[in-house]
């Protein structure tokens, strides 16, 4: 009776080490949150020590209106890798979801599993909403890159350089440009399949934003958020490429503000 009793305790045993096992092995694969230079200094630690030869970086506008969502990128590199983790946070702003290798965890973003590094690469979009008032605010990542193993052996990871926002407060401002001063062509070909272009001519230099909408008001993609010399400029939406998902047919708008003037174009995709 005493060595069936000490057979299952030893059964017992090796089923917790195996267990805990798992999780050691496995607990990341829905990636971590609380790693960033946000709330610490430690990042990604359980994969080694901060590694200056990944190079993780924020891209997308400087400047965002109050309330506004823009679309940002940020990107991992590190020769010889082959798998991606990352760790976005805001200060006062708030993320959201554009790729499906990412989800949403107590306020930031991080991935859902090992996204797949093409010659020791990988990048993801995301949305960056700001805040209602105006100031300035703050994006903060750290990113891995990693072997694409279900352990910490040669994974490398780095802080990115602080992505600082100015947030624009839109109460109050006047247009900075005339409706003289500027010119907007319709969209063409409209309707369209699946490009369609819109022509701009400015007399001077100005800010633009042109921002693409579904019909229930959804962002899909913005296709300028610059200020942009005096001439000719012409902007290309590709419904299929552009729009985060394959877009369907049916009613679109682009929304272009010019110097503070705005103005919406209806655009129909026939598919």
């Amino acid at each position: 009776m005493k060595s069936i009793i000490l057979s299952k305790k030893f059964f017992a045993a090796v089923v917790i080490i195996f267990f805990a096992s798992s999780i050691l092995l496995y607990g990341d694969i829905d990636g971590r949150t609380g790693r960033t230079l946000k709330t610490s200094t430690s990042g990604c630690s359980c994969h080694g020590s901060i590694n200056s030869g990944v190079t993780v970086t924020i891209t997308g506008p400087d400047t965002v209106n109050t309330g506004q969502t823009q679309q940002y990128t940020l990107t991992v590199t590190n020769a010889g890798k082959t798998g991606m983790g990352l760790d976005i946070a805001t200060r006062l702003g708030s993320l959201g979801v554009v790729s499906n290798t990412t989800h949403l965890s107590n306020g930031e973003l991080t991935h859902n599993n090992n996204i797949t590094m093409t010659n020791g690469t990988a990048s993801i979009n995301f949305n960056y909403t700001a805040p209602g008032t105006g100031g300035t605010d703050t994006l903060w990542a750290v990113g891995l890159a990693g072997n694409s193993q279900s352990n910490t052996g040669g994974d490398a990871w780095n802080n990115a350089v602080n992505k600082r926002i100015i947030i624009r407060s839109t109460v109050g401002i006047e247009p900075s440009i005339s409706p003289a001063e500027y010119r907007i062509s319709e969209n063409y070909p409209n309707p369209f399949n699946p490009t369609t272009n819109i022509d701009i001519s400015l007399a001077k230099q100005t800010d633009v934003n042109i921002t693409v909408y579904d019909i229930t008001g959804g962002e899909i993609y913005t296709l300028a958020n610059r200020t942009m010399n005096a001439g000719d400029h012409t902007f290309t939406w590709n419904a299929i490429t552009n729009s985060g998902a394959d877009a369907i047919s049916g009613i679109y708008f682009m929304k272009v503000n010019i110097g503070g003037n705005t103005i919406t174009k209806k655009m129909i995709l026939v598919k």
